[in-house]
């Protein structure tokens, strides 16, 4: 990314359970690098002082409460206002039109612009997955905003939706999510060259590799070669997984799906989702 007066942001984009609390806080072990989590929950957490990662309340956390005591008290109305603009049903409509939605975009550059105020240098990170949200912000003209579309198997996505915590999904509900999402993110990547795409399975067998692409994307000028600590340090983050609470995180596949899905049920779910699987090169 150019240096300009202007404020940058990485997005993480995606369908949900598919690896991107552990990208970002991979991405946030760059010193130039500063990852916020799923600021789509904002509100949320302000209003319902919801937990920061760190344990704290927003408005406890030594990193959250400092900013949120420079924002205007930003009435909850405003900030469900955005909340609906990025609802998943208004894709299609914000995909089509060229026009900023400017009350929302001097929302959300309110907030981007005082995080950035306060951690000068940094280049902010947003893991919320919308890609109604990305659509909005990437149309700022106080914001250069660039995403990274990240992408699981069908198998491993439904494995952990099966999952008994955090908004457990029954595989067809996942299924249909899942296409919604991809088939939207697709678009996205295919006519946004902002975007790139990550799949979840290249990240976990060769982060550093992955690492190395992402800097050069974002980066405009070509980057040393990533270098990742054995153990990594989970920033102050909003939403996030269950490993937000975990004192060491490392980086370990996931495939638990191979053992937990019958084979039968991997062939169904692979043909169901045959397009994204065909697109995405994954092996039934």
């Amino acid at each position: 990314m150019q240096t300009s007066s202007n404020k940058h942001l990485i997005y993480l984009l995606g369908a949900g359970r598919s690896g991107t609390t552990l990208l970002a806080t991979v991405l946030n072990t760059n010193s130039k690098i500063l990852t916020l989590g799923e600021m789509h929950q904002f509100r949320e957490h302000l209003i319902d002082e919801k937990q920061c990662s760190c344990g704290l309340a927003l408005k406890e956390c030594e990193f959250w409460s400092e900013i949120i005591g420079q924002l205007p008290k930003q009435t909850a109305e405003e900030l469900l206002f955005s909340e609906k603009k990025e609802s998943h049903r208004n894709i299609p409509k914000i995909l089509l039109s060229n026009k900023s939605d400017n009350e929302y975009l001097s929302i959300q550059e309110e907030i981007f612009t005082k995080i950035s105020n306060d951690k000068p240098n940094k280049i902010l990170l947003d893991s919320s997955k919308y890609i109604a949200r990305y659509l909005l912000l990437s149309k700022s003209k106080k914001i250069n905003v660039k995403g990274i579309y990240v992408v699981r198997d069908v198998r491993g996505v439904i494995n952990s939706f099966g999952k008994k915590v955090q908004t457990p999904r029954s595989p067809l509900s996942t299924i249909i999510y899942y296409c919604l999402i991809n088939f939207f993110g697709q678009l996205v990547c295919w006519s946004d060259r902002r975007v790139i795409k990550v799949r979840y399975e290249d990240f976990v067998s060769d982060p550093i590799g992955q690492v190395h692409r992402i800097n050069r994307h974002v980066f405009e000028d070509k980057e040393k070669e990533a270098v990742l600590p054995e153990f990594l340090e989970m920033p102050h983050i909003i939403g996030g997984n269950r490993i937000k609470s975990e004192k060491r995180i490392v980086i370990k596949p996931d495939y638990k799906w191979r053992s937990n899905i019958s084979r039968w049920k991997q062939i169904c779910y692979s043909l169901l989702t045959f397009p994204f699987m065909v697109i995405n090169k994954y092996k039934i």
